[in-house]
Parts: C-alpha cells; sequence; structure tokens
C-alpha cells in the first residue's frame, strides 16, 4: 500500500522557502541598481574633489544600509543564501571604491574591511578599482600642470597593485590577479604620463 504525503507536504515546505528567497531577490536587485546610483553619483563628486568629508560619510551609510539588508535577508531566511550576496557584491565593491579613493584624496589611511563592516573579498576587490579613479584624478592635475600631485596619487595606485599582487588566491574565491593585472597597467600608464609632463618642462 502506497502511503500519502511521502514527498508532497516536503516539497511544499520548500517551495515555501524558495518563494521566500526569490521575492528578497527581486528586492535586492531593485536596491542594487538604487545603491551604485548612490555609488557612482558620489565617486564622481569625489573625484572633483568636492566635500570629500560628505562623501566619504555619505559612502559609509551607504555600507552599513546594505549590509543591513543582508542581516534582515539572514534573519528572515534563517541562512544568507549566496545568490543575495552576489546580488549585492557590486554596490559594495564601489562604495568601498568610493571610500578608498576620499580617503587617499585627503592623505589619510584607509579603513579595513572590519571597520567597514564589509566581507573581505568585496573589500580587495573595492581597493582594487579605486586605482582606475586615482589614475583619473591624477590625469585631471596633470592637465592642471600639478606633478608632484599626481606623483602622490601614482604613488597610493603602486601601493595597491603590490598588495594586490602578493595575494594568491583562486579566481573561483576572489579574482584579484585580474584587478592585480589591470592595476599593473594603469600604473605603468601613468607614471610615464607624469614622465612625459616632467620632461616637456611640467609646472605646479
Amino acid at each position: 500500500m502506497i502511503r500519502p504525503n511521502m514527498v508532497s507536504e516536503q516539497l511544499r515546505r520548500s517551495e515555501f522557502e524558495l518563494e521566500k528567497l526569490n521575492s528578497l531577490r527581486e528586492k535586492a536587485i531593485i536596491l542594487s541598481r538604487n545603491w551604485l546610483a548612490r555609488c557612482r553619483d558620489l565617486v564622481s563628486r569625489a573625484r572633483r574633489l568636492g566635500d570629500l568629508e560628505a562623501v566619504e560619510k555619505e559612502l559609509r551609510k551607504l555600507l552599513e544600509e546594505i549590509m543591513s539588508f543582508l542581516s534582515e535577508c539572514e534573519r528572515e531566511l534563517g541562512y544568507l543564501d549566496i545568490s543575495l550576496r552576489s546580488t549585492v557584491s557590486d554596490p559594495i565593491q564601489e562604495a568601498v571604491e568610493g571610500v578608498v579613493l576620499t580617503r587617499l584624496l585627503k592623505k589619510k589611511a584607509i579603513p579595513t574591511h572590519d571597520e567597514l563592516g564589509v566581507p573581505p573579498r568585496e573589500y580587495v576587490l573595492g581597493v582594487g578599482d579605486a586605482v582606475g579613479e586615482l589614475r583619473r584624478v591624477a590625469l585631471h592635475f596633470l592637465l592642471e600642470g600639478k606633478i608632484e600631485e599626481a606623483e602622490e596619487l601614482a604613488s597610493f595606485m603602486e601601493e595597491i597593485y603590490e598588495g594586490l599582487s602578493r595575494m594568491v588566491f583562486p579566481d573561483s574565491l576572489v579574482p584579484v590577479r585580474r584587478k592585480a593585472d589591470m592595476a599593473r597597467s594603469l600604473v605603468d600608464r601613468t607614471l610615464s604620463e607624469i614622465l612625459l609632463a616632467r620632461s616637456s618642462g611640467g609646472k605646479r
């Protein structure tokens, strides 16, 4: 004799949990778009050297919002699903990138991932991305004839590259090798442009 409810009830419980997860994931997608837009606006303000203290404060607040959302998801589900973490990964990285940029433009040490309350993976990738933004500001300095200021930013870029290049991890964990390769290319190009500016008699 075949007994009823050997499978169906169990599947219904799993289906309920998956519906809950899917609802949170859809919410995460919408929130991530908003967070990314805010990050990009704030990073643009930082590049223009506008009120760096206020920009950093807003970026830190944004990071708190993201991590608070993940904590809420974990409480609701009883665990933190990887799909939720991956959905908000980009805005975390971009916010970290912005904080790193503002701190270095203020000539201050950058915070650790613990101080920002973010996962180490997104932190490392965000720090790596800051090299490109530092280059953009350095080029702006060169156009204004501020060679020493550009050299200082290039030194920060080199320090980031050296830190990334020491890390040896599989890409499945954190694609740090690609970030290091890109950073090396950007550092080399920036140093070449600084040399060219100096040889052309650039002035501060």
